[in-house]
């Protein structure tokens, strides 16, 4: 009964949300759309007969009013005060130090008529990069204000995002404030839950620096870091003796995993209870090969510019149409980089015709993904996890998360694996939160995990 009840709760919260995103379409209406209609005909989305255009929107879960919306919201966002990002001269040798933190707002719709129940307070710490180089993160922390009716402490949850896109402007602690994350409705199901949350924005988003997207070192230090940094700030509640758990689903699920299976070596004082990890892109070649010239086709340059971060080229394997595609992508937040460039052909973007697909075995490219591969070479999580993966994701393939948890079973990890019935990516995400929320209660009681190893 418990469970039933957390079910209905996570969907009619979700039902609130799309309402509030279609009045928040309607108000927009009278804005100029996104430019998804006028990038350079070449086959892809744009070139689409309307009614196609439309189906096309409707099959990933979104309508001309969210590009709209995304368009206007994205100019607004743009508008937060940087000095708040900006990395101090000298930072501290701690990781996880804070740096800086002010008091903010979280509105879950984009009309700000919805509040949390909960206290806000954006974030910038110390974390570490994959060059072992100091840097700033930036991120949110949410002490909830529902009650906390257990023996047992309040737990902390790190909530890591999904996708928002690369550019500073889409970070979730900048989003969060003006009621435009649609990861909003669950950090509400978690705060109302009664736990404290806290939210990363990853290296790079928000703060000076191309946001180095699904790099599995950055995300995994941005998360583990941000739990010290909101351990150590001095919040009632919240302590270094504070049980932990871990969420997040797409980029989050990746960067939750990631973070679960170097807990041990990274940060052996986080009393981590468990990880929960959602449709995770545990192998990035795979994806990639699976998004390209698809509608989610921008995602792969997002990988792209991280990977050109650490030395990987890529832009100038581009041709000039492919590099203003490129560079387009890289200031836009993801509804507006997706629609704008989906469908479109990537070999006709490269100088040699090949396209990402072919690209991806290119040695240095080839490399820098097998560094990302989460679950290789050892590593692997001490505490209990659940993968949940949609079987009919249409973004991240479903065997990404099906081979994760074999790897992760085969070097003795508890894994429970849940697949998940409700069709695309987006399906897997409402199915997946009641799940998450079941998870951390079993946790944070005691309760043992039923391994799915035998079965895999």
């Amino acid at each position: 009964m418990a469970t039933s009840t957390r079910c209905s709760s996570a969907f009619s919260l979700w039902r609130t949300a799309g309402v509030l995103a279609a009045g928040a379409g309607l108000l927009l209406a009278g804005l100029q759309p996104a430019h998804a209609a006028e990038t350079t005909p070449d086959g892809g989305y744009a070139e689409l007969p309307p009614a196609e255009q439309s189906q096309e929107l409707k099959d990933a879960g979104l309508s001309p009013e969210d590009l709209q919306r995304e368009e206007a919201l994205e100019r607004l966002s743009r508008t937060t005060n940087p000095d708040f990002y900006t990395t101090p001269a000298q930072l501290p040798a701690a990781n996880g130090s804070v740096l800086r933190h002010e008091a903010s707002v979280f509105y879950v719709d984009p009309i700000n008529l919805i509040k949390p129940n909960a206290e806000s307070t954006r974030i910038l710490y110390k974390t570490t990069n994959a060059r072992n180089e100091a840097v700033a993160a930036s991120g949110t922390v949410l002490k909830s204000k529902a009650a906390w009716k257990k023996s047992t402490p309040r737990p902390l949850v790190v909530m890591s995002p999904g996708t928002q896109g690369v550019d500073d402007s889409c970070a979730p602690s900048r989003q969060l404030a003006l009621g435009t994350n649609y990861e909003g409705i669950n950090l509400t199901g978690l705060v109302n839950a009664g736990y404290n949350v806290v939210v990363p924005d990853y290296i790079g988003l928000g703060t000076e620096g191309i946001h180095t997207y699904m790099n599995r070192t950055d995300q995994a230090h941005a998360v583990l870091d941000a739990v010290r940094a909101a351990q150590g700030m001095g919040i009632d509640g919240i302590s270094a003796k504070t049980p932990v758990g871990a969420v997040g689903y797409s980029q989050g699920g990746g960067a939750t995993a990631a973070a679960a299976e170097v807990a041990d070596s990274y940060a052996p004082e986080i009393d981590l209870k468990g990880a929960w990890v959602g449709a995770p892109p545990a192998d990035l070649a795979m994806t990639g090969k699976h998004l390209d010239s698809k509608f989610f086709a921008a995602l792969p340059y997002y990988v792209s510019a991280g990977a050109e971060e650490y030395g990987v080229p890529f832009r100038e394997s581009l041709n000039e149409k492919g590099q203003v595609r490129y560079d387009n992508i890289r200031r836009s937040c993801i509804i507006k980089a997706v629609v704008s460039n989906a469908l479109v052909q990537s070999k006709t973007l490269t100088k040699d015709g090949r396209s990402i697909s072919q690209m991806i075995g290119d040695p240095q490219m080839s490399e820098y993904l097998q560094e990302q591969k989460i679950g290789t070479a050892g590593r692997h999580p001490s505490v209990p996890v659940r993968i949940a993966h949609s079987v009919a994701d249409d973004v991240v393939p479903y065997q990404s998360g099906r081979q994760l948890a074999q790897r992760w079973c085969a070097s003795g990890s508890n894994v429970s694996f849940q697949p998940l019935v409700t069709p695309t990516h987006l399906g897997g995400y409402v199915e997946g939160l009641p799940s998450a929320l079941e998870f951390l209660n079993a946790r944070f009681s005691g309760q043992k995990q039923l391994s799915s190893c035998w079965r895999l």
